[in-house]
C-alpha cells in the first residue's frame, strides 16, 4: 500500500526474515512492552520522489492461490492459513508470524483447503500507486486506510520492519516519543489511550494509526487484558525507530 515499479524506486532490497526465537536475549519483564520483529527488509535508497503506507485487507477462498505482482509490502494473516511461494519456495504462515513481500520475484499468495485465509498487507506505495488493485481474483482486496506522502524521508537507506508490540494491562504508557522515519499501527487486540502533549484519545481493535515523525506521541494499554499493536516501521538505517522527547 504504474509506471514505475518499487523495485525500480528502491532498487535491489535484502529480506532478512527475523525468527521469533531471537528475539529475545533474556525473558521478557511482565512490567515493559514485549516487542517482536516478525519481517524486516534493507530499502538501499530513496531516491524517486515521496512514499506512502496503503493498507490493505484480502482474503482468498479455501484451497484457492493468486499471483503478486505489486509493490513492496509486509503480511500478516489474522484468520486461515496463508502460504507464500517465492520463486518455487514456499512458505505457511503459523500463528502470529508475519513475511516481507517483495517485487521482482514470482509470487504466489495462498491459502489452506479448509478455510480462506484473510491477512493485513501493509504496502509501501508511490502516488501511482494508491489506486490500482494489486491483489487479483479470486482474492478479495479491501483497503482499510492509505496515508498521506510519508514526511521528511530522506534519499539514503532504510530499514522497513513489521513489528508487534505486547503489552500487560495496566502498565505506565513509556515517554512521550516520535518516530525516527514514520510507522502505521494496527491495533490486533486490547483498549488503549493514545496520549499525545494535549490530548488523550481511546483506540480500539481494528484502529488505524499513521505516526509521521512530527507526531509526539504515547500508547497506554488501559484495558484489563493484554493488548497487541501491529506496527510497520520505515526508518533511516542504524538510526534508532524511536526518539524520546527530552524535556528541561
Amino acid at each position: 500500500m504504474i509506471l514505475c515499479r518499487p523495485i525500480a524506486l528502491l532498487g535491489v532490497i535484502l529480506l532478512a526474515v527475523v525468527p521469533a526465537a531471537a528475539q529475545e536475549t533474556s525473558p521478557p519483564r511482565a512490567d515493559r512492552p514485549i516487542r517482536m520483529v516478525l519481517a524486516s527488509s534493507k530499502i538501499p535508497s530513496l531516491d524517486d520522489g515521496p512514499l506512502h503506507f496503503r493498507l490493505m485487507r484480502v482474503t482468498i477462498p479455501a484451497g484457492q492461490s493468486v499471483p503478486y505482482t505489486g509493490p513492496q509490502g509486509m503480511v500478516y494473516p489474522i484468520s486461515g492459513s496463508l502460504s507464500i511461494s517465492v520463486d518455487g519456495e514456499r512458505r505457511t504462515l503459523q500463528d502470529g508470524e508475519g513475511s516481507f513481500v517483495g517485487t521482482g520475484h514470482r509470487t504466489t499468495l495462498a491459502a489452506g483447503a479448509a478455510a480462506p485465509a484473510t491477512f493485513l498487507h501493509c504496502l509501501l506505495v508511490t502516488r501511482a500507486e494508491l489506486d490500482p488493485v494489486f491483489h487479483p481474483g479470486p482474492a478479495a482486496p479491501a483497503e482499510i486506510s492509505r496515508t498521506e506522502p510519508i514526511p521528511g524521508l530522506k534519499p539514503g537507506p532504510h530499514e522497513f520492519t513489521l513489528t508487534r508490540v505486547t503489552v500487560n494491562p495496566k502498565i505506565p504508557a513509556p515517554p512521550l516519543h516520535h518516530r525516527s522515519g514514520a510507522a502505521l499501527y494496527y491495533v490486533l487486540a486490547g483498549t488503549w489511550t493514545m496520549h499525545t502533549e494535549d490530548r488523550h484519545e481511546a483506540r480500539a481493535r481494528g484502529h488505524v494509526q499513521f505516526e509521521p515523525s512530527t507526531f509526539v506521541h504515547t500508547w497506554e494499554n488501559v484495558g484489563d487484558v493484554p493488548g497487541a499493536l501491529l506496527q510497520a516501521n520505515i526508518s533511516p538505517e542504524n538510526v534508532p525507530e524511536i526518539i524520546f522527547v527530552k524535556r528541561p
